[in-house]
């Protein structure tokens, strides 16, 4: 079981990096390379902090749950 704000966090970098990529093609279409580099650059380090989530999540666990004997007294 992981973390679910780590995977919230995950979802939602993934939704800002699909936006940033349709503003990417855009600008391109629009002929605005100053602008496509800009983006660029904010759509790597999403993809870091994505990657740096992602082993985060991975990297996380759990002991197993105990049960133990209930007292019948």
């Amino acid at each position: 079981m992981t973390d679910p704000r780590l995977e919230d966090h995950a979802f939602g970098v993934e939704l800002q990096m699909t936006e940033l990529v349709e503003k990417i093609e855009r600008a391109s279409i629009q002929g605005r390379s100053d602008r496509v580099a800009e983006l660029q650059g904010e759509l790597e380090a999403l993809q870091d902090d994505l990657v740096s989530t992602a082993e985060s999540i991975a990297s996380e666990h759990f002991d197993h749950a105990e049960i133990h004997p209930r007292d019948v007294n």
